[in-house]
């Protein structure tokens, strides 16, 4: 791949991301360290990023919102691997909260038809869930989101209250060991962070490409988070830190 092509890839991941770091980019396109720093330095002598230590963040230091659309076809096999590991921590006769991530959708779409209670503001979960008829679904309502397709604001996070949730199932922009979880649409961090706050467990999917990883609007603590599942492309030094902060770990095959 020639240079011009990677750097209009690493922008691209940039723009999903809002940071990237010089070894996952590296190990991305198969290139050196040292190629990835010039590539970067590149970009931002042309002013279109800013070289932080490690890697790069956008000008503003932000992720673009991404649709739902968008984000379904990104990193599609570490979410599959994700949704696999995740299926094995559901069971009948318990009520289940999903958020509106895409990774987490992929264990939707593996539900069995089965006896338990479904609470989102996802409408891709509604829709895939419709026909099943022994689970009961509910929405949280709100304001309809058309880009990311949840439902937000209003009295969903009142109504969150009012069901005893066995297990979340969330995700998220980013992880930090130290700060947490966190998103980049402030709607859906405070609808998250209420959800956390109720469920009885929160297992969070999340990709290796977004360890290590900040943005916008933390929702959740590392402590608050039952169980993290991630693929096996995770860096296992940032997998040690986040067992020392106290959380299990699974890693998808």
């Amino acid at each position: 791949m020639l240079a011009p092509e990677r750097q209009h890839q690493i922008l691209t991941l940039l723009e999903e991301r809002g940071t990237v770091r010089t070894i996952d980019l590296a190990e991305e396109f198969q290139v050196t360290d040292e190629t990835i720093r010039r590539d970067l330095q590149n970009l931002a002598d042309n002013g279109q990023l800013n070289r932080i230590h490690g890697g790069a963040n956008t000008l503003n230091g932000r992720p673009k919102l991404q649709s739902f659309t968008e984000r379904r076809s990104i990193n599609v096999e570490k979410k599959r691997a994700i949704a696999r590991a995740a299926i094995e921590f559901i069971q009948p006769e318990r009520t289940y909260a999903f958020d509106s991530s895409t990774t987490v959708f992929e264990v939707v779409c593996s539900l069995p038809d089965l006896p338990y209670r479904v609470v989102t503001n996802a409408y891709a979960v509604i829709d895939q869930l419709v026909a099943h008829e022994q689970t009961e679904l509910i929405c949280t309502g709100g304001r309809y989101h058309p880009k990311t397709q949840t439902f937000v604001g209003g009295n969903s996070y009142h109504f969150l209250r009012r069901h005893n949730i066995n297990c979340a199932f969330v995700s998220s922009i980013g992880l930090d060991p130290e700060q947490g979880a966190a998103e980049g649409f402030e709607e859906q961090a405070i609808f998250k962070e209420n959800l956390v706050q109720m469920a009885e467990e929160v297992i969070l999917l999340i990709d290796s490409t977004k360890l290590m990883q900040r943005s916008e609007y933390f929702f959740a603590g590392i402590h608050q988070l039952t169980r993290i599942i991630t693929d096996s492309a995770a860096d296992p030094a940032v997998i040690r830190k986040l067992i020392s902060a106290g959380c299990a770990v699974t890693i998808a095959e």
